[in-house]
């Protein structure tokens, strides 16, 4: 190699290196400061991706799990409070079976029935309680999720109507569609997209039903359109006769919103009516009156979509109005022993119900707490800094930082040599 003054190749080499080193050190020292691998994007950009949608699945899972402690407390007041009208239903019987003792005069049943009266009351109290603005009987279910991945499972809690259906009467729920909670899935593949239920067919046959019961009379509002070619559209109340909406025949044109009504009465008569026309499209008789859910499919080829589903019946709850028939009895002396014992067998089958319901949310708060470890270990791997590898790492760049400097010290000494040629 011949030598020279304008450049000092080992100078420069030496350099770069020192440079390389350097780098890699005061990266060291940025993953063993954070205790991350990733620092900077450019790091891992492909593990930093990963990593991104692995801790926001660790976050959902740890909200999901917060969720489920709030329905098991949700339950926990549920069950609190039908153990206080078991309770109470308990002493009632107590003050009827005194109540008819031959030898208590007039002054003592009065003193029954005052108590009797006081513990109604309490009774329809507690009919009204609700946890934080949700009611803790009623019809209604609550959906609470089990799951961190989108359209997961759900568990419908609650829905236990303490004063049965003596106390209800007709329920109007209108469904926008905007997911498929409130409905059963039985077959094929249905769909729900920007307040839009969509049956495709073939390919199965998609049918969903409701999952509350409804007892006729029942009335359902809804709009049908019938997209592409064909179109087949099924209703049904279960154990009954069809209502079937063919496109063309009962003049339903294609990719067009029409409006359908059904009504069945009492005595089980049903009829169709279309885009507000007064004259039944379809009848149909001998369908089933009793609280069954209601069943929408497509039955045949094309496609049908449904928007502004609204159904009105009459829904029971857990109970058959024992506990309603306990509440409403004039006096000890019209009530009947019999409506007592039956009311606590409600009550115990609610509180059955509460048990059970209770049972699968800790459950399924055991598969999240797993998963959500696990998630995370996950993440670990591609985020965490191994503190002794790296330590190691740092300890080796740390001397070639210094062996470096050294070295292009030395480097830059060797153009000295010329001056002792030309001097």
């Amino acid at each position: 190699m011949p030598v020279v003054i304008n450049t000092n190749y080992a100078a420069t080499l030496a350099a770069d290196n020192l440079a390389a080193s350097n780098s890699a050190l005061q990266k060291s020292l940025n993953r063993l400061a954070s205790g991350s691998k990733i620092v900077n994007p450019a790091d891992d950009a492909g593990g930093l991706a990963v990593s991104m949608k692995l801790s926001a699945t660790a976050h959902r899972q740890a909200a999901v799990n917060a969720n489920l402690g709030n329905a098991v407390s949700y339950l926990q007041a549920e069950d609190g409070a039908l153990a206080a009208v078991g309770d109470i239903l308990g002493r009632i019987s107590e003050l009827k079976t005194l109540y008819g003792d031959p030898t208590k005069n007039a002054d003592d049943r009065a003193n029954y029935q005052a108590e009797f009266a006081q513990l109604q009351a309490e009774l329809t109290s507690i009919a009204g309680e609700a946890f934080n603005g949700n009611a803790l009987f009623g019809s209604t279910t609550l959906g609470v999720g089990t799951s961190a991945d989108a359209g997961g499972a759900t568990v419908d809690i609650g829905g236990v109507n303490l004063m049965g259906a003596s106390a209800g009467g007709p329920t109007t729920v209108t469904d926008h569609f905007a997911d498929l909670s409130n409905w059963v899935v039985w077959g094929g593949s249905p769909t729900v997209s920007g307040g839009v239920l969509t049956l495709n067919s073939p390919g199965g046959y998609p049918e969903v039903a409701t999952k509350t019961p409804y007892a006729a009379p029942i009335e359902v509002d809804m709009q049908v359109q019938f997209a592409g070619s064909g179109g087949h559209l099924n209703l049904n109340n279960e154990a009954g006769n069809d209502l079937v909406l063919v496109q063309g025949a009962p003049g339903l044109g294609a990719n067009v919103w029409h409006d359908v009504k059904v009504t069945i009465d009492s005595s089980g008569n049903a009829a169709v009516y279309l885009d507000g026309s007064g004259t039944a499209a379809q009848t149909a008789t001998g369908w089933n009156t009793t609280a069954t859910p209601f069943h929408v499919f497509q039955n045949g080829a094309g496609s049908t979509q449904i928007r502004n589903f609204s159904i009105t019946g009459t829904v029971s709850g857990g109970t058959s109005g024992n506990v309603a028939d306990v509440a409403g009895a004039g006096d000890l002396g019209a009530l009947d022993l019999s409506t007592v014992t039956a009311a606590l067998q409600d009550v115990a089958t609610d509180r059955a119900l509460n048990g059970a319901q209770q049972s699968r949310l800790g459950y399924a708060s055991e598969v999240l707490t797993v998963n959500k470890a696990n998630v995370e270990a996950a993440n670990s791997r591609i985020e965490d800094v191994d503190v002794a590898e790296e330590s190691t790492t740092l300890a080796r760049y740390n001397i070639l930082v210094q062996a470096g400097t050294a070295m292009l010290s030395q480097a830059n000494q060797l153009s000295q040599a010329v001056l002792k040629l030309i001097t």
